[in-house]
């Protein structure tokens, strides 16, 4: 006999991750004959739904729809230094380009439009319309199928029937009532916790609660999926004490306000003195570390970017300035460090020193160019050109916060694991509630993780609530 149940699979998020899982979930059942009730929770009223994914524009490290970029798993390994999982990640590598083309089928369109990176160095293809595009199309497709979006419903506790499988969902609505759910299996696709002041205070640190998120979503991930299935024995996984960074303007209010031109200028700390080689690398593949230490090594957490009018000469710069406030700018330095807030004579002192160090050769914006600035520390390896054109501009950026990187284990098919790598039954994790990331960000696998892993996570889900054990059979 069929136990009575409220909803045979719930997912908790309504990003890209939890889109899929319950897309991919109602398919499954429907190509099996089954009748699933299938709904996803999410906190935030319909005009704020999908967390990050909402504000992304979903970069996909891929060479095309369907192959990823070279060096795909070897590349994620490295920049972990070998702690994330090979065998998730060597499962992303062999799903990404079936179910990019799974999203594409939904009606989702895919191309190669222009990034903030003007030097990149990877592929980026990206959905037309960025990560809202995916949430609503998929969205869509759901609801075709009968999956219920309830807004304004967070998921606080997770409750086990007498075998330790996962068989019901504390949920509190909007105006504080809490409500129970018998439940079949759970999804957990909450995003991390960038939006929890006391989590990011206890994995991250001190001064935590003065990293912005990227954008707006990142304030509804609180952590709770990180909690819920921590209370009940699962195990975390990816650097919880790091988080995937970025540099923008804390002046602007609108999400992603970055600033990717300083490779082709100078940083400054608020004493005016430079404190990294702005142009180590091809922008993408450096811009986290440069936010990084903006907020661990500066005084107050802020540089400021230093240039001048030949910045307006680089081909499509504006690309780069996502920020919506306009450049700082005086006719002096003198007058710009009074602007900014900088000691003006140490300020002067640094573009100086910069300037005559700066080594003959010939300046190419859209690669690695070796044009240097030596004799000084640090040096500066590419895009070194003097800043002497008047008037001069700034800009400052503070480090933000685009996702944390701690999360819970799972498998390759989503199944939350215990600390004893034992498969919690009816739990499954995806998207940045999932752990993967240690040390360096490699750009571009986020929202593509969230899809490969977010649709086998349904899949398996549908899987199991149709089996005959949770049928009582």
């Amino acid at each position: 006999m069929e136990r009575e149940l409220d909803y045979d699979i719930v997912v908790i998020g309504c990003g890209v991750a939890g889109t899929a899982a319950a897309l991919s979930a109602a398919e499954s059942a429907k190509k099996e004959g089954r009748n699933l009730r299938i709904a996803i929770l999410e906190r935030t009223d319909y005009d704020h739904r999908g967390g990050n994914s909402r504000w992304t524009a979903s970069y996909m490290r891929m060479k095309n729809i369907d192959e990823i970029a070279d060096n795909f798993v070897e590349d994620m390994m490295a920049f972990s230094d070998h702690f994330s999982d090979r065998e998730y990640i060597e499962t992303l590598a062999e799903n990404a380009g079936s179910t990019l083309r799974w999203v594409e089928e939904k009606g989702v369109e895919f191309d190669y439009l222009p990034t903030m990176f003007l030097t990149s160095s990877r592929p980026r293809l990206l959905p037309v319309g960025g990560g809202r595009a995916i949430i609503d199309t998929l969205s869509r497709r759901a609801g075709g199928l009968g999956v219920e979006i309830i807004y304004e419903a967070t998921a606080w506790k997770l409750l086990l029937d007498d075998e330790g499988a996962v068989n019901g969902l504390m949920v509190r609505v909007k105006g504080g009532n809490s409500l129970q759910l018998k439940v079949g299996a759970v999804v957990l696709a909450a995003g991390g916790f960038q939006g929890n002041q006391e989590m990011m205070a206890q994995y991250v640190g001190r001064d935590a609660h003065k990293i912005r998120t990227v954008a707006e979503g990142g304030l509804y991930n609180k952590g709770e999926g990180i909690r819920m299935a921590m209370a009940i024995g699962a195990k975390g996984v990816g650097q919880f004490d790091s988080f995937h960074a970025e540099p923008v303007d804390p002046r602007s209010k609108r999400e992603e306000a970055a600033v990717m031109t300083y490779p082709y200028a100078i940083l400054v700390d608020k004493n005016g003195n430079r404190f990294v080689d702005e142009g180590i690398s091809t922008v993408d593949e450096q811009y986290e570390a440069v936010a990084r230490k903006i907020f661990y090594d500066l005084p107050d957490h802020i540089a400021y970017m230093i240039s001048d009018q030949k910045m307006y000469n680089i081909p499509n710069y504006e690309r780069a300035i996502e920020t919506d406030k306009p450049a700082i700018e005086a006719d002096t330095l003198e007058e710009l460090a009074v602007k900014i807030g900088v000691p003006a004579d140490q300020l002067i002192a640094t573009v100086e020193s910069f300037n005559a160090a700066v080594q003959p050769g010939e300046f190419h914006w859209d690669k690695k160019d070796g044009k240097q600035a030596v004799g000084i520390a640090p040096a500066k390896s590419n895009w070194a050109i003097t800043i002497d054109k008047a008037p001069y501009i700034a800009y400052p950026i503070v480090c933000s916060n685009v996702f944390t990187n701690g999360g819970i284990a799972s498998d390759t098919n989503g199944r939350v694991l215990s600390q004893d790598d034992d498969v919690i039954p009816g739990l499954y994790v995806a998207g940045e509630t999932a752990g993967l990331y240690y040390g360096k960000y490699p750009g571009g696998t986020s929202v593509l993780r969230g899809l490969v892993f977010g649709k086998r996570a349904g899949e398996h889900a549908a899987s199991y609530v149709s089996s005959d054990k949770k049928l009582g059979v």
